[in-house]
């Protein structure tokens, strides 16, 4: 997952179905409508999710709870399960994540739960192997488990994200998060980055040690 647009000239599929008639069924349609799609034999490759922006799973697989079982194995994409008419239970899968289609279903409803499935992971940003979903203000973390930030919270890392590698200043995050001439004391940022990296190493081990602290500010530390 990269922090590009998405769009269906730019976004990869993963088809993640065992089952080689029902992939290339929905794999088919698919590209003929503009994505780029890889089939896989399951869920097992966990290699070809970095190359994916959205994962489509038969929630049939997996005892039943393929869905789920996606996200417990680490992948932290959008998913897109296939469940049957009868099946009652709720998506299961951090920050509304997953996106449930019912069978049978028509190419249109496919192609278009494929683009409300990007639609959910357009607006995250990759910070190492978390995901932060600024709209919802949820760090996802790569084993799917999801964690709630403040607003503050939010803001403060997804400014350090669009400086990745650099150096932001504290007096550049007292303007841009609290405002111009905010009176707002050092320390005060001090305790939101203690409280947000704290969330972070809850989010992905070693994760606390993604926000760095020099020349006056900080950095987050991804490669």
């Amino acid at each position: 997952m990269t922090n590009r647009p998405l769009t269906p000239d730019t976004a990869r599929l993963l088809v993640a179905v065992d089952d080689g008639v029902l992939a290339h069924a929905l794999a088919d349609p698919l590209r003929e409508a503009g994505f780029a799609v890889t089939v896989a034999p399951g869920l097992a490759d966990s290699a070809a999710w970095a190359a994916a922006d959205l994962v489509i799973v038969d929630r049939a697989a997996e005892g039943g709870g393929a869905d789920a079982a996606l996200v417990a194995a680490g992948c932290s994409l959008p998913v897109v399960a296939l469940a049957g008419a009868d099946d009652a239970r709720p998506p299961a899968g951090p920050g509304g994540q997953v996106t449930l289609l019912r069978k049978p279903l028509r190419v249109e409803a496919l192609v278009k739960g494929v683009r409300a499935g990007l639609a959910n992971g357009a607006g995250a940003l990759a910070i190492g192997p978390c995901r932060l979903f600024a709209s919802s203000r949820t760090l996802v973390g790569a084993a799917g488990e999801a964690v709630r930030l403040t607003d503050k919270e939010t803001q403060i890392l997804a400014r350090l994200a669009a400086a990745i590698g650099r150096v932001v200043p504290r007096e550049i995050l007292l303007a841009e998060v609290w405002g111009y001439g905010a009176a707002i004391a050092t320390h005060t940022i001090e305790t939101h980055v203690y409280r947000l990296r704290r969330k972070l190493g809850r989010a992905v081990a070693g994760g606390a040690g993604l926000i760095l602290a020099e020349d006056g500010g900080y950095r987050l530390a991804v490669a």
